[in-house]
């Protein structure tokens, strides 16, 4: 049987997705795996192997696709900068060639985000669009005229790092004060991630509440700022903010810009990353 499928699979705090399509990118299978922690790339390339082989047809693949939260030299293949600390000056390229046998094409995981919400899912009839990652992860992918903008060195939509309060007196999710208040800077605060956060309800703790209010408040303003500079048509809103979407939903309609959360879930940037390979591989003789 020839090869004739094509796997994408996206590494992100909150785990590792991979999913498997055909030509049609009907997905036929899909797998879930918890972040691999703070272990060396070595190891974090063996997940991402790992994860791929599990899926029960990869020997059929042909192309993978591979989302990573990072950004990479010129050659796209090593990492740059990345929130993942032990994916910073790795090889992904070469770790991952190593294992597999299948083309490799490596991707900004964000982009691949969007990417998947343009091909199958809110983004479908949008020009301008913000794909917005709220949670373990946090980013963003722009669409401008109906393309995804990715900046002069490839590291446009990384709201984590907008200033958000003037007084900086709030910690961002990369240990900033003044930027967007998530991740690790929450954890610091309170002892609970974003993700416990975001899945409680709003008759908690105090703290909890306030927390709420804080990110409300950061979002808002941080999704503001985009606003008046994109002018887009509408928010894809992703990641575990998701899990309590509602607790944020009258917050964003001061916005005066259609939102709404992604229906693709977990395995959006996964997907993107597949459709990315594909599209790839096509461009070749």
């Amino acid at each position: 049987m020839s090869k004739n499928l094509i796997a994408g699979v996206s590494l992100g705090l909150g785990g590792i997705e991979a999913v498997l399509i055909d030509g049609r990118f009907n997905i036929l299978e899909s797998k879930s795996f918890p972040f691999p922690g703070k272990l060396g790339k070595e190891t974090i390339a063996s997940k991402i192997e790992k994860a791929l082989t599990s899926l029960s047809n990869f020997h059929n693949v042909y192309a993978v696709g591979v989302a990573l939260p990072a950004h990479f030299d010129e050659e796209n293949k090593k990492v740059v900068k990345s929130s993942i600390e032990e994916l910073v000056g790795a090889n992904f390229y070469q770790l991952l060639s190593k294992r597999i046998s299948a083309a490799i094409f490596i991707y900004r995981r964000n982009n691949c985000g969007m990417l998947a919400e343009q091909a199958f899912g809110e983004a479908k009839e949008a020009k301008n669009a913000v794909w917005v990652e709220i949670g373990r992860d946090i980013s963003s992918s722009l669409l401008l005229a109906g393309k995804i903008y990715r900046g002069s060195n490839n590291a446009a939509g990384e709201i984590s790092e907008i200033i958000v309060d003037i007084t900086r007196e709030k910690r961002s999710a990369a240990g900033e004060f003044g930027a967007l208040v998530s991740g690790e800077g929450i954890s610091a605060l309170t002892g609970k991630s974003v993700y416990d956060i975001l899945k409680e309800s709003t008759a908690s703790t105090i703290i909890t509440k306030q927390i709420l209010r804080d990110l409300r408040e950061s979002l808002l303003t941080g999704l503001y700022n985009v606003k008046v500079l994109l002018d887009p048509d509408l928010f894809i809103i992703s990641g575990d903010i998701v899990e309590n979407f509602n607790l944020f939903r009258s917050s964003f309609v001061d916005l005066g810009v259609k939102v709404v959360k992604s229906d693709l879930g977990r395995r959006g940037p996964a997907l993107g990353a597949a459709l990315a390979a594909f599209n790839q591989i096509r461009k070749r003789p």
